[in-house]
């Protein structure tokens, strides 16, 4: 598939949340998913996290979901893909409890690092190895604490070592990841303020990094840019999309993420393929925000598969965050 051929695609949104947070968690965020073809039972796979860690699920057809439980306490958004020697989920450490204690009029500061597990088989997982830590100067937002999170994992192999400063290693990885935290007024709670990669020669790091973000919101041409939020990013044959779920402001006060369709050439240099958002908050489920999502093409029909979560209120003791899926289908 070409980015034109992307962007040319026709887009199914059934408009309903497929999957409820569970009680007495008020989210269900951040979905990652694994195909059919890619799982030891040929079913559908999805993790996601709740407000007190990672959860698994299973599906037939990727529409009905069952929860399988909780996989790991105080662990967020997290990137799950198979790989040679199995799978790797990748995803945001935080402190026990820290993200329930969010809800708090007082809310503690937050450190979080991203770390990576591995598993034979997508249930028993190894121990986790630290893939990065919020220890560099632009992870820093002062009071409101320390963090990288949103990891998207994925392998390279560019000609020549080209690529961050330091050049890429052909063969290796590159890391995709959200950095320091922003205040969301109305909200009431932070969000991924700066976006960054880095590179290393292996799944399992060291990864570093760069002296600067990716994605700012200060050079963000969109109207009362707040924060970068994630990005997810899918190479085509003839270069990259990105899909980055902006967190914005509007004259009025109120707040606003929607879904953008970034392309690159290299993977690191994105701007935006079109002006409007692919996915925006709607009346309904999805009334306040759109948040991250997961989103590849699946080889046994060509389309390409999206899974998100979105908010239906904003004030952080009144929204719920439920997943959803819309699909990219191919022009005839």
């Amino acid at each position: 598939m070409t980015i034109g051929q992307f962007l040319a695609l026709r887009w199914e949104d059934p408009g309903i949340p497929l999957i409820e947070p569970p009680w007495p968690s008020p989210v269900l965020a951040d979905p990652t998913f694994l195909f059919p073809h890619e799982t030891p039972g040929h079913n559908w796979l999805l993790f996601a996290h709740d407000a007190f860690g990672l959860r698994r699920y299973e599906s037939d057809d990727g529409l009905s979901w069952e929860s399988r439980g909780r996989v790991l306490p105080w662990g967020m958004r997290p990137f799950v893909r198979r790989v040679k020697e199995g799978y790797i989920l990748a995803y945001e450490r935080y402190r026990p409890f820290a993200l329930p204690m969010q809800m708090l009029p007082r809310r503690p500061s937050w450190k979080s690092s991203i770390e990576l597990r591995m598993s034979a088989d997508a249930v028993a997982w190894s121990e986790p190895v630290t893939l990065l830590e919020s220890s560099f100067f632009w992870s820093d937002a002062g009071a409101l604490g320390q963090s990288v999170s949103n990891p998207c994992l994925v392998p390279i192999g560019l000609p020549g070592g080209v690529g961050l400063p330091g050049g890429a290693t052909p063969g290796g990885w590159r890391l995709w990841f959200s950095a320091s935290l922003v205040t969301i007024p109305d909200c009431g709670f932070d969000e991924p303020k700066f976006i960054g990669a880095s590179d290393a020669p292996s799944i399992h790091g060291p990864f570093s990094a760069p002296p600067a973000p990716l994605l700012d919101p200060a050079s963000d041409a969109a109207p009362g840019a707040l924060g970068a939020g994630s990005i997810k990013v899918l190479e085509l044959e003839d270069g990259w999309i990105g899909l980055q779920n902006k967190l914005t402001q509007g004259a009025e006060g109120s707040s606003r993420s929607a879904l953008f369709i970034l392309r690159s050439s290299d993977g690191l240099h994105f701007e935006l393929a079109r002006d409007e958002p692919l996915l925006a908050p709607s009346p309904g489920w999805r009334s306040s925000h759109v948040y991250a999502c997961d989103f590849r093409i699946n080889p046994t029909d060509g389309a390409v598969y999206l899974y998100f979560n979105a908010r239906d209120g904003a004030y952080k003791s009144e929204g719920r965050e439920r997943i959803g899926r819309i699909v990219g289908l191919p022009s005839a």
